[in-house]
């Protein structure tokens, strides 16, 4: 039952079925013994009527759904394995009808963007106020792909004094804290405070193996020792009105809806901070601000032993008016993750952050595209220091 009155087709052709039946009982003459002893069995063929067109009336009757595809946030989903989501499990009421891209991703694409098949979209929002059915499942699905993907060492390749660090047999770095997450909950090994090996920053490339938008890009992963406890760190990077402490090409950001804002009650999205946000940038040289229009999930690790941002690039059909009109630039976050994890009880004012960056920028040829990763990852996290 979808969105263009299939439903009402449906009631149709269950009134046609009950009008057909009906028709056959009127014309029926004296039943045989046969059919009597059929009528004393399951009742009378009336009431068996009847029955048949209750059951058929709550399978086809659906309850609409407030859903204005014009007003909502969508994202894309095709790389996170959701194909095959059963619409049923994202469901509140039975009875509502079944919508593509608020119950289950589809192909089907937001207002005025071009359709493409290998493709998926969900809506993160009923363009209310209120988060789709569909919404709090695809928000797992990105954060245990991104967790993954932070921490999957087959994926990445270090570039060259990286690689040369975590070689050298003298070297603090250890490959232990590099990819894995204690399940102790006890902090990472990182090189001892003051050192010179602590004010390293460790730089990989690497590509993600689907074939979906984006795979054509690199991808960037950066670590460095924070000079902060690590719930600080967390709190300045989900806070939007503090951007401009650490990044000062930033024109501002902008929570544009927050699907959830607790840390400490279990909600739809878990324990966790949710929103969509809007930020524009100034780089030097270009003439007009870069948008970004991006979704936020911020937790707590599994492990306790520190925090997980992850965020991905939201279309809104709202805003597409002055992106085609060149108002603005437009950037997308494919897929962005920071994993803040703690030192060690006795060394609680620094952490240990690891950034994926994975952003298809505006008009940059593809070789220019991995150098300019591989700076701004580099320097992010140079930002950051500057705060400590």
């Amino acid at each position: 039952i979808g969105e263009n009155g299939d439903d009402e087709i449906s009631k149709r052709s269950n009134e046609t079925m009950s009008d057909t039946l009906t028709t056959k009982v009127q014309n029926t003459n004296t039943p045989s013994k046969h059919e009597k002893h059929r009528s004393t069995s399951f009742g009378s063929p009336k009431r068996i009527i009847e029955k048949v067109s209750e059951k058929l009336e709550k399978v086809v009757t659906r309850r609409k759904v407030h859903f204005v595809r014009s007003g909502s946030s969508y994202m894309r989903s095709a790389d996170l394995g959701m194909s095959d989501c059963n619409p049923h499990h994202s469901m509140h009421n039975d009875q509502d009808e079944i919508v593509s891209n608020y119950h289950h991703p589809s192909p089907n694409p937001p207002p005025g963007i071009d359709l493409d098949s290998k493709e998926q979209w969900v809506a993160l929002d009923d363009g209310a106020g209120s988060h789709s059915p569909i919404a709090p499942l695809v928000i797992q699905a990105l954060a245990e792909s991104g967790y993954k993907s932070a921490t999957e060492p087959n994926m990445w390749v270090p570039e060259k004094k990286t690689d040369k660090l975590l070689k050298s047999s003298l070297s603090a770095w250890k490959s232990s804290c590099v990819w894995t997450q204690k399940a102790d909950g006890k902090g990472a090994t990182v090189p001892p405070k003051g050192s010179e090996e602590e004010k390293e920053i460790l730089l990989w490339q690497g590509c993600f193996e689907h074939t979906y938008y984006g795979s054509d890009l690199p991808a960037v992963r950066a670590m460095g020792v924070i000079g902060m406890p690590a719930k600080s760190l967390f709190d300045l990077l989900v806070d939007s009105s503090r951007v401009k402490e650490y990044n000062n090409l930033s024109l501002g950001r902008e929570d544009v809806l927050v699907l959830q804002d607790n840390m400490e009650e279990d909600g739809p999205f878990g324990k966790s901070i949710t929103k969509i946000m809007q930020s524009q940038n100034k780089p030097p040289i270009v003439r007009k601000p870069v948008q970004l229009t991006t979704l936020m999930h911020a937790k707590e690790l599994s492990t306790g032993n520190g925090y997980m941002v992850v965020s991905r690039a939201v279309t809104k059909p709202d805003d597409l008016g002055s992106i085609s009109n060149g108002d603005v630039l437009t950037s997308e976050i494919l897929l962005g993750v920071t994993l803040i994890v703690k030192v060690d009880e006795e060394d609680e004012d620094r952490c240990l952050m690891i950034n994926v960056n994975h952003v298809r920028p505006t008009m940059v040829p593809l070789m220019v595209a991995k150098r300019i990763g591989l700076a701004a990852a580099q320097s992010f996290i140079h930002d950051i220091r500057s705060l400590c």
